[in-house]
Order: structure tokens, then sequence, then C-alpha cells
């Protein structure tokens, strides 16, 4: 391993590290890309110069440009979208991808799903945001060894059955009754049917055959095998779950560098480290939970998103303005976890969405209003200052895969 790249979204997630972590994988066809927290709830899209077009769940945001995926120890496995994800691959694009696991992965169940959703129904309007994966469920679930599931457990189907018996019959009472004050009769109806539903277990086992049929099960050790290795984050800084600004409106994940730094320790890493650090030129966030520069509406005419839809749990896409003290603070807090010498970037996306006028951000607690001209001069003047070690500024525009450009008085390209 000579390089290591890693990609962290540095607000609330959706800043564009799909694009990043794409561009970082087409510097060597010897790449291996790591995702290193979350699950399937996490959503990266990856659009080619000739049009491609895919939001990664499963597999890396390198996988248009022939990267291995590589599933670390803290992501969260689940078969059902994992398959899903794959056939579309298969049928849309001709890619069948090399995927490698960590045999230590959790694995998420169809009850963790749907206990996760029914919840967030009877939330109503104080509903938390979730994606409705079971991506905290599952977390819960696997601080108890007789529930917990890891991708090793897979490899015993007798023994799986029965756990899957265990926590479909005894685990799921107890979680309602003990976490939510609730009886599985007292949820909707039709998530009643749902976890008591007996064909559960066969289709799990049937998933589950045909995961471990399409990945190699293996460790750390095999990133020593490629050139570069590219870490690809999910979600945001301000949504990990040390952020006790943001809570209960976070992940149970570390969506920073940390989980990066235990694997390169465990390597005992010499090469290459660099950091990028993402954001869009304004801010958004998916969900419920406070957002200090919300605005109404979007902010700039130009603002498309095709992949951040409305939908049942996560609602809408919801827009503020960038807040640079936000942005600074949580960079500078994750950057307490490296542990080896590193470059440290920063990459603004979506430039070209930006008004010709009349952009606005914040700093200093105060909202200040300048041209598109003048809005990277003065945000970069400020991550100057406040950001230690700070090498380069970089600009993204347009959705589809480009060159970065290192922010100068003449943005040049790198």
């Amino acid at each position: 391993m000579k390089n290591a790249y890693i990609t962290v979204g540095s607000l609330f997630g959706d800043e564009g590290k799909g694009k990043i972590t794409d561009i970082l994988c087409t510097k060597s066809s010897s790449t291996i890309n790591v995702r290193f927290n979350g699950g399937a709830q996490a959503s990266h899209t990856v659009v080619t110069p000739d049009g491609k077009r895919h939001a990664f769940r499963h597999f890396g945001s390198g996988t248009f440009a022939n990267s291995t995926t590589y599933l670390s120890k803290d992501f969260i496995i689940n078969v059902f979208a994992f398959s899903e994800e794959r056939r579309k691959l298969i049928n849309e694009f001709g890619i069948d991808p090399n995927v490698y696991v960590n045999p230590n992965c959790t694995v998420t169940t169809l009850w963790d799903m749907y206990i996760n959703q029914a919840i967030e129904c009877l939330r109503g309007e104080g509903r938390h945001g979730s994606c409705g994966m079971g991506i905290n469920e599952t977390v819960h679930r696997s601080k108890y060894e007789e529930y917990r599931i890891t991708v090793r457990d897979l490899l015993s189907i007798e023994k799986l059955q029965e756990k899957l018996k265990t926590i479909q019959n005894e685990y799921v009472p107890q979680r309602l009754k003990n976490k939510y004050n609730l009886t599985i009769e007292e949820l909707p109806k039709q998530y009643r049917e749902l976890l008591e539903n007996k064909e559960n277990i066969d289709m799990t086992i049937f998933y589950i055959q045909e995961f471990l049929e399409t990945v190699q099960i293996m460790g750390d050790f095999i990133l020593k095998k490629f050139d570069n290795v590219v870490f690809e984050g999910a979600q945001g800084l301000m949504l990990d779950q040390g952020c006790e600004r943001f809570w209960p409106n976070v992940t149970t994940s570390n969506t920073g560098i940390k989980n990066v730094m235990d694997v390169l320790k465990s390597l005992k890493f010499e090469g290459n480290l660099e950091i990028y650090y993402i954001s869009r030129c304004y801010a958004t966030r998916h969900g419920r939970g406070l957002f200090p520069t919300e605005v109404e509406g979007k902010p700039y005419r130009k603002i498309i998103d095709l992949t951040n839809i409305p939908n049942e749990f996560q609602e809408s896409l919801r827009f503020g303005n960038l807040d640079v003290d936000l942005l600074t603070y949580g960079i500078n807090n994750d950057l307490k976890n490296l542990s080896f010498p590193a470059e440290v970037n920063i990459v603004f996306t979506c430039f070209d969405q930006l008004d010709d006028f009349d952009v606005k951000y914040v700093s200093n607690r105060k909202e200040e209003s300048v041209s598109k001209k003048q809005f990277l001069s003065k945000i970069c003047n400020i991550l100057k200052l406040r950001i230690t070690n700070l090498r380069n500024i970089y600009v993204s525009e347009g959705e589809k895969r480009g060159k970065l450009k290192i922010y100068d008085e003449n943005c040049q390209e790198d």
C-alpha cells in the first residue's frame, strides 16, 4: 500500500463523497475502495463522463473506475440491499463487482428494518428522520452476543437459523417492550404482519447464501495487495455518534477518520496519506434535526439534485447557507484522531450551482453576502487561518466525473 486517501463529509452528508471517491479511484489501476462506516442507508451518486449514473450503497463509489470494494469491520451488511444493488449493476451496466468483506462486519436483519420503520411511523411529527434501514437497531441488537450476527456467523447455516428464530420470537418483543414500551399488537398492522411473518427466516437464509456466493471474506491485510486504498466515508461529521450538538438526530457511527486510523495502525501504514474533507458550497440536511442556517426552499435557482428525492422516512432534502464556523469546528475536531502525517485538503462541490451574486455564508455567527467570484476567496482565507496543516482547497463543478481544480486566483486544474 503506497497511498491512502480518505473522503469525509464535513457537515450533514450529501456533500459529494461519491464523486470525489470516484475521482480518487482513477489515480491507479491497482485500487481498492473501502467503505469504512455506516451501511446501506448511505447512498453516494457517481456519474461518469459517458453518462453512467448510479447511487452506490453497498459497493464502493470507485466501482465504475474498476476498483475492488472492501467492506471493513465497521460497515453494516444488509444482504437484501446488497443483492438488489448487485443485480442492478449487472443488469444496467454489465458490472459484477469484486467485493471483499471483513468477517467481523455486523449484519442487519429484516426485524431491525421493520422495527425502525414502525417506530418512525409511530413518532409522527416527532420522527427522527431515519432512513428506515435499521442501522441503529442493528447496532443495539449487536451489543448482545446471543442476538449478534456477523459475517462469520453466516457460514454456519444451522446455528444461524436458530439465532434468527431467537431474534424473531424472543428479541423483538423484548426490544419493543424495553425501549419503546410497546407490544407487537400496538404497532401498525403492516409492520405487525411483517415482524411475525414465518417466512422471514427462509427468505433471510436465501439472501445470505446468495451473498456468500458473490463475496470473498478477508481481513484488512487484503489492503496491502493494492497500491492505492481509497477510504470512503458515509454521512457527515455533524452526524457522528459523538456529536452531542445535534443529538438525537445523529447516526450510530464514526463518520470521520477514526475508523480509518484504526485500520492503518493495525497495518503499520508507512505510505502517503491524504484526507479530503468535502462540502457543498451551501449546506444540506436530510431528515429531521437542528439545522442552524436552514432557508426555505433552495437558496440558488441552479440547484438540481436527482438523487435526493423525497421519501417516506427522510422526507425532502433541506437546504441552508454554508456555515464556515461549523465546517471548521467539525474538521478540527476530527483531526484530533489523526495518527499519521497527512495532507489535509478541502473540496467544495456544486460551485456551478451558485448564483452570480448574493451568495451567502455564515462566519463568526454573522451572515455575509458576496458575489460568486468573491465567495471562494473569502471562504478560503478564513479556512487557511482556522485549519492547521491545510494543504489545498479544491473546487468541483457539475455532477459528472472531472478533474478537481486547486483553488487559487485562477482555479488551476490539478
